[in-house]
């Protein structure tokens, strides 16, 4: 089992909108996936089609009075389990922070490693400890970065924490930043995938989801992309991604260790949007 983070500390990066995806599309390959609603907003929960508010959920898990199997929604979307938001969660940081339970959603994904290929963990936007949770809980951490100076700042930011982790932890995090909502017929946005290859030239991944309508539209419907719009941009975008994640099982962040065709195809991608 292959277990994805998404996190931002930005809103409107497409963060919930890349899990959902994300996890429609490695559904849509044959893939089980979990996918986990770790943010108390509940926008992942509800871009499914459901509202769980009233549900028992991971804040029940978390104080031992359910079991994780317990609360997962089985098939909310062709290959897709959901462990959704609920009213609840709101309070989880509070018995976290109890006394420190870095660990608690680690412990309690390894109950179901038999049963999905994927987790995907749609983070909240704060550094808090369900952020933590879900940080060290993963393999792979992928942050959507959208055109802008304060998707930027955020992106530095994260790094500052994981680097904190690191240190208490003594762990190494493979960390993966996807562009989103790109428009590159703009200077705008080609001057940012410009910034982000220099700045973070071993992390970005050699592909990018496109701006389109049809991404917002198909939220409303509370379907994935590919459901909505079949021949969508982001449809392809997304497909993939999971394409990607699914045939490199882990990469390094480690300066040296990436293969330099992994940072020619990371570089040329890039060049290729910014023409």
């Amino acid at each position: 089992m292959k277990t994805i983070a998404i996190a931002n500390t930005k809103g409107g990066c497409g963060k919930t909108t890349t899990a959902i995806n994300l996890a429609a599309s490695l559904g849509c390959q044959g893939a089980r996936v979990l996918l986990v609603d770790l943010d108390t907003q509940g926008h992942a929960t509800l871009g499914t089609g459901l509202t769980c508010d009233d549900q028992v959920g991971l804040y029940e898990v978390f104080a031992k009075r359910a079991l994780l199997r317990d609360v997962i929604v089985r098939d909310v979307v062709a290959g897709i389990d959901l462990l959704p938001a609920t009213r609840s969660l709101g309070r989880a940081e509070t018995l976290l922070s109890d006394w420190p339970r870095e660990m608690e959603l680690s412990m309690h994904l390894a109950q179901v490693d038999a049963d999905y290929d994927f987790v995907v963990i749609d983070c909240p936007a704060a550094l808090g400890l369900l952020t933590t949770n879900a940080l060290l809980a993963a393999d792979e951490l992928l942050v959507p970065i959208e055109m802008g100076l304060f998707a930027m700042d955020s992106v530095a930011k994260l790094h500052h924490a994981i680097e904190v982790l690191q240190q208490k932890h003594q762990r190494n995090f493979t960390v993966r930043i996807l562009p989103t909502m790109v428009d590159n017929r703009t200077r705008l946005a080609r001057s940012f995938l410009r910034n982000i290859w220099e700045r973070y030239a071993d992390e970005v991944l050699p592909l990018m989801v496109h701006h389109t309508v049809r991404v917002k539209e198909a939220v409303c419907k509370g379907l994935p992309i590919l459901q909505y719009d079949a021949d969508s941009p982001a449809t392809a975008d997304y497909q993939r991604l999971a394409e990607l994640l699914r045939s490199e099982p882990h990469l390094s962040n480690e300066p040296g260790d990436n293969l330099d065709a992994q940072q020619v195809e990371r570089r040329d991608a890039v060049e290729a949007a910014i023409a």
